[in-house]
């Protein structure tokens, strides 16, 4: 379809080219030949008297006609996927979609299995696509290839719509036969002990919690093993004096199948919310607001 003299599809394409300052990785996502995104860009140009696209090194970097066009060009192509998206009455049952959603490492063995359970018995049809966490959402929720993140309040994007799904406490974890864990360990106990940790923003902890708390953390000689992960730290506990730090849901699960004791941290510690974090497009969204619900069902079942 035609549009003013201009193919409305070319549209699209200038839209991901534009995302992606590259031809190559545009024309990949979307599903065609290098020639023909070359092609597109050719007639774009043509159209607008413009080369859109300049390259610099790698890249190619937009020109000051395609920086104008690129905000405006992004919410007439959101406005175009929200009308396609229209739910025409959700039936659970009945569904085959696809939700594509990011979730932090430490609650995927917590609710990801609860979660696949409840969406097995309600919608046999509808399929998960979950990642961990890894960097910033925000282009993945902005460009629809994300459907739904479940992230920290701390992290969340005042930009997107946001929800409450749930509370995460801190608390202390070792080894049932630690000696120094046969009754609930005072501070300076814990912080005469080697610990266990993950990698972790401590500038951005650091906004939330004092200096005491943060030390809780580890650093220095007390870090014996930064691990890959939180789900491997409760394994790694076991046969040593050493401690960790964990959220309560993971704790809790390594209880029903390792030798590992919890204990209150002996300072107060905030708690961390968690939200689930989409595009305010997607609100009217009755699928997704399914899959919200679910995991609210989750949550509660996980007992956190």
């Amino acid at each position: 379809m035609r549009f003013k003299g201009l193919d409305l599809n070319l549209l699209i394409a200038l839209h991901v080219l534009l995302e992606e300052h590259n031809v190559t990785r545009a024309a990949a996502r979307m599903h065609v030949g290098q020639t023909a995104m070359s092609a597109a860009l050719s007639r774009l140009r043509s159209h607008f008297d413009d080369e859109l696209l300049i390259h610099s090194g790698r890249q190619m970097m937009p020109t000051a006609l395609a920086e104008t066009i690129r905000r405006p060009l992004r919410e007439a192509i959101q406005h175009i996927e929200a009308v396609v998206d229209i739910d025409r009455g959700f039936v659970p049952i009945d569904s085959n979609r696809c939700f594509r959603m990011e979730m932090p490492e430490h609650l995927v063995p917590v609710l990801l299995p609860i979660l696949t359970r409840l969406t097995f018995l309600h919608a046999p049809g509808i399929s998960l696509d979950v990642r961990p966490s890894s960097g910033d959402p925000s282009p993945l929720l902005q460009r629809n290839e994300l459907d739904l993140v479940v992230t920290p309040s701390i992290y969340s994007n005042p930009n997107f719509a946001s929800e409450p799904l749930l509370t995460n406490a801190l608390v202390l974890v070792g080894w049932s036969k630690n000696p120094a864990l046969q009754k609930q360990p005072d501070l300076a106990t814990v912080m005469s002990l080697q610990q266990i940790i993950v990698k972790f923003d401590r500038a951005r902890l650091s906004s939330i919690l004092t200096q005491e708390q943060l030390s809780l953390y580890g650093g220095g000689d007390r870090t014996a093993l930064v691990a890959p992960n939180f789900s491997c730290i409760p394994s790694c506990l076991i046969g040593t004096s050493r401690i960790s730090l964990l959220f309560n849901g993971l704790a809790k699960l390594a209880t029903a199948e390792l030798p590992i004791i919890i204990w209150k941290v002996p300072i107060p510690m905030p708690s961390m919310p968690e939200v689930m974090m989409f595009h305010p497009m997607r609100r009217k969204d009755a699928a997704l607001g399914w899959l919200r619900g679910k995991l609210r069902e989750a949550v509660a079942e996980a007992g956190l």
